[in-house]
């Protein structure tokens, strides 16, 4: 189906739609309207002997018609009634039946009108509610125009000729039932432009909200893709240092935080003898391992550069002391095979750890220190293993 066939299509869904709920409001008015007249007829205090003889019919009819908008009340809610491409045939009949039905019925009552009363002031009336109230197009009136009104023409002819009770029949008719036909056609054609507009504004809303949408998720990859080491796809310094930001901002009180740098031993070794390649490969498995062991113990792990990485755990020192012992153990069981190593023929790392008691982000920063200058110590006490330094910033705090 082609977009101009989709618009047409929604056009007359909504349009429907429309209509359909104004059926309540012609079914509330013709029952009030019936109601009234029932009761006036049922007195029979306004008619002459002749004309109580059509009483009992137009009872009846009215009775009919208060059945038909009562159940029309109850059938047609915002909540049940729902139009869409399955079920419009089936609610155009359903409104089609309605004002059909309506029309003739009323129709009928005309006639005796005509008769007795030489006037077809009912069925003018509702010819033009339905012109007003209904959003149709012409040819939807014509068929019912085609049925009744040649029907009241003749039975007014037949009851006053052309005389001058006749100008009571003719004069409103021909004046209202042309006015009736001009609103029916100007309210159709300005509600179906309406309509028109606003799906195509609907639909411009909904792309614009999906092209917003569709930015902001690729503006999100972009952050993330800028807060990413590309190889690793750790966190890099930056995303450090905005961690790092956070956790200062969010210091109410001291906190007890451990900090890890680690290092690959003897890295360029490993590049120069088995190729970049190779020591990508490696600094790729450790990360990720690092990765897990951070999560694992819902800490923040980074990329800090070239074969650098740092850790940021908030547990006690023993604590964070058993962590670097699990990572040298994991990083050797990776058996990354380092046959340029001074300490292992296996990858290994070696780690400082600082762990203090932050009152602020200058002092995390400076903890940040300690665990590089830790890690220097570690790496003089022959690596593949940790040195741990505590921080003492209570003269700070």
């Amino acid at each position: 189906m082609g977009n101009q066939e989709k618009l047409t299509l929604s056009i007359q869904i909504e349009m429907l739609q429309f209509n359909v709920m104004r059926m309540r409001t012609v079914a509330w008015t013709l029952m009030y309207v019936s109601a009234i007249i029932t009761i006036i007829h049922y007195g029979e205090l306004f008619f002459t002997k002749t004309e109580r003889e059509m009483v009992p019919a137009y009872i009846g009819i009215h009775i009919i018609l208060f059945y038909i908008d009562l159940a029309v009340l109850l059938f047609v809610t915002e909540k049940r009634i729902k139009v869409t491409s399955l079920n419009l045939r089936k609610y155009e009949t359903i409104l089609l039946a309605y004002i059909y039905t309506i029309l003739l019925l009323i129709t009928v009552i005309t006639l005796m009108d005509v008769h007795f009363f030489k006037h077809a002031a009912l069925y003018e009336v509702l010819f033009l509610m339905i012109c007003t109230f209904f959003s149709l197009p012409f040819k939807k009136i014509f068929w019912i125009m085609l049925l009744t009104l040649p029907s009241i023409l003749i039975s007014a002819y037949l009851s006053v000729g052309i005389s001058g009770e006749s100008i009571k029949i003719f004069l409103p008719m021909s004046l209202i039932i042309p006015m009736g036909i001009i609103i029916q056609r100007h309210n159709f054609k300005i509600k179906r432009q309406f309509t028109k507009q606003h799906i195509l504004l609907q639909e411009e809303m909904t792309k614009s909200k999906n092209l917003s949408k569709l930015l902001a998720e690729k503006n999100n990859e972009l952050s993330e893709q800028v807060l990413r080491d590309t190889l690793t796809n750790l966190p890099n310094r930056r995303a450090f240092n905005n961690k790092l930001t956070q956790i200062g901002q969010q210091l109410s009180k001291p906190k007890s935080l451990s900090v890890m740098m680690i290092d690959i031993d003897f890295f360029k070794n490993l590049n120069d003898y088995y190729g970049h390649l190779q020591g990508d490969e490696a600094l790729i498995k450790v990360a990720a391992l690092l990765d897990e062991i951070a999560e694992k113990y819902n800490a923040f792990a980074a990329r800090w550069g070239g074969e650098e990485f740092v850790i940021v755990s908030q547990h006690a020192a023993k604590f964070s002391e058993h962590v670097c012992e699990e990572i040298l153990e994991e990083v050797r069981n990776l058996n990354i095979r380092h046959e340029r190593s001074a300490v292992a023929d296996v990858v290994t790392v070696s780690i400082g750890l600082c762990h203090a008691k932050i009152s602020n982000s200058e002092q995390l920063k400076a903890c940040c220190v300690l665990a590089d200058q830790a890690l220097y110590t570690a790496k003089q006490n022959g690596r593949n293993n940790f040195f741990s330094k505590n921080g003492n910033f209570d003269n700070d705090l």
